[in-house]
């Protein structure tokens, strides 16, 4: 528009002036109605996203209460299970009044509902009733959803089960989860839904052995109904909480499927989720409508100032950054690109391996001298475009100076792989490189390697260490590459020998002749 003005300002047509005007109006116009429909959509993608999430968090929230109430089933029965008295009676012989007495603890103090002891031989000794416990002596088949929890914690103890003189006893507990060593979830007993825990009786001073074999369990359960209910819904409080026996999951709202060991469904906790009473509409309308009117009248009074300025300063932004990172000579990145790609690959150690290679061109000082300057920047051209043709994606070739480059290799940091890249390296460099005149010019590569972590995992111990290393292929003999682990050792790799930098005359021969 500046331009116009000062092109054309003589003339200034009146007719123009008002087609100019009316365009600025009518893109005003669509910007609102594009800037109002847009916020529609983004309130109805916020509407959406908050609702999902409201429920995502009261899924998570619910499921922490329900392990923490599991995991509380499972801690009241240590009281019981981890003992020496409770081996000798319940494992050993099986003690009426023992027995009774324990069942009547888990009833009376915590409120377990179901109570069962289970032989190591699959037969159930003790069942509780409520506050009444019965002595019986059944095969544990003749109730199948305990056949599944018994053999999944049998697995458990086998794991846990240590061998002591005079028979067996259990791992310590302290510091050990609950899930590693009792057995925890849901299951239908006696024709109803429950919550149960179920741990092996062990001793706890070990004075006591156990016999050989599978353990002795015992489980305890709690009835799914109101008063349970009522309790799990107590720290999240949420509205319409209600656990509903059925053979498929609800089909909206939050909810936690319950299902046996087995994986059978038996029903789900569901609730009426907080953001179904609340609409955040109501607020978005008016800001809608607000910075539509606002947006709509700034819009097209400073967009056309911004324009041409924001993308001549993205373009000179774009340009100095790539300057300030990047060789102008090889296009490769500079050092201050590697030491920066160096730190953020040293942070993601140790789950991302690296290696840094230290590459030197040998005998590129003898092209210099012998056909110039210009011929050795043909050369750091061609030998930086075979080595980034080399690395590909795998990693980042720089050029540090001179004729130096440096390589964070991420792929595969084996011995055998990087033996293999430097291999590749190596007789890439060792091609001809043409040169105007028809001339060549032959160089070598020599390089030193440092593997992070294994060497080191400090940005500059691992330079100096693949600097170490390349000094070590120089002293070899050149062309070569050598592992800094290996410099510690006295070893090295010796890959070629060095082919002179020229042929003919000090360094060129004729393309013809060749």
């Amino acid at each position: 528009m500046t331009e116009f003005r000062r092109r054309y300002s003589d003339q200034a047509p009146k007719q123009a002036k008002q087609h100019i005007s009316r365009l600025a109006f009518m893109l005003a116009a669509l910007l609102i109605a594009v800037t109002s429909v847009s916020l529609l959509f983004v309130g109805f993608i916020a509407t959406r996203a908050s609702n999902q999430q409201t429920i995502a968090n009261e899924e998570r929230l619910f499921e922490s209460v329900l392990t923490d109430e599991l995991r509380a089933l499972v801690r009241e029965q240590l009281r019981i299970t981890s003992s020496d008295l409770s081996v000798e009676n319940l494992v050993h012989t099986l003690d009426p009044a023992y027995a009774r007495q324990s069942f009547d603890v888990l009833w009376t103090d915590y409120g377990h509902d179901k109570i069962i002891l289970i032989s190591g031989n699959n037969t159930v000794l003790a069942e509780s009733f409520e506050d009444y416990t019965h002595i019986v002596s059944r095969p544990l088949a003749e109730t199948p959803e305990l056949e599944v929890i018994v053999r999944q914690l049998t697995s458990k103890y086998m794991l846990n089960r240590v061998r002591v003189p005079g028979g067996f006893g259990h791992r310590s507990l302290h510091d050990v989860k609950p899930a590693d060593y009792a057995s925890m979830g849901f299951a239908r007993l006696d024709g109803r839904p429950v919550m149960f825990g179920a741990m092996p009786v062990i001793p706890d001073r070990y004075e006591t052995k156990l016999p050989d074999g599978p353990p002795t369990i015992l489980m305890s359960a709690r009835y799914i109904d109101s008063e349970l209910t009522q309790q799990l819904n107590s720290q999240p409080d949420f509205t319409a909480f209600k656990f509903q026996e059925t053979a498929a999951p609800p089909l909206d709202g939050p909810f936690r499927a319950v299902r046996s060991q087995s994986g059978t469904l038996m029903g789900a906790f569901h609730w009426e989720s907080g953001s179904a009473t609340t609409s955040i509409w109501p607020t978005i309308i008016p800001v809608i409508a607000i910075l539509s009117v606002a947006l709509g009248a700034l819009a097209f009074g400073i967009a056309w100032r911004i324009g041409r300025l924001t993308s001549s300063l993205q373009a000179s932004e774009q340009q100095n950054r790539y300057l300030a990172l990047h060789d102008t000579l090889s296009g490769l990145g500079n050092r201050l690109l590697f030491n920066r790609v160096l730190d953020g690959s040293v942070k993601e150690l140790p789950e991302k391996q690296f290696a840094v290679l230290h590459c030197d061109l040998d005998k590129f000082k003898e092209v210099n001298d012998t056909l110039g300057h210009a011929a050795g920047d043909a050369v750091i051209k061609a030998i930086a475009s075979r080595l980034q043709e080399t690395i590909g994606r795998q990693g980042l070739v720089c050029r540090i100076g001179g004729d130096e480059f440096m390589i964070i290799y991420r792929k595969d940091t084996s011995k055998v792989r990087l033996q293999s890249l430097c291999d590749a390296l190596i007789a890439s460099a060792q091609a001809p490189v043409t040169l105007p005149g028809e001339h060549e010019a032959c160089v070598g590569l020599s390089i030193g390697i440092a593997r992070a972590p294994q060497d080191s995992s400090k940005p500059e111990q691992l330079v100096g260490q693949s600097d170490a290393a390349l000094y070590q292929s120089k002293d070899l003999g050149r062309s070569r590459y050598s592992f800094f682990a290996d410099t510690l050792q006295g070893g090295h790799r010796n890959t070629a020998v060095a082919p002179g930098p020229v042929r003919e005359h000090a360094g060129l021969r004729s393309a013809k002749s060749a």
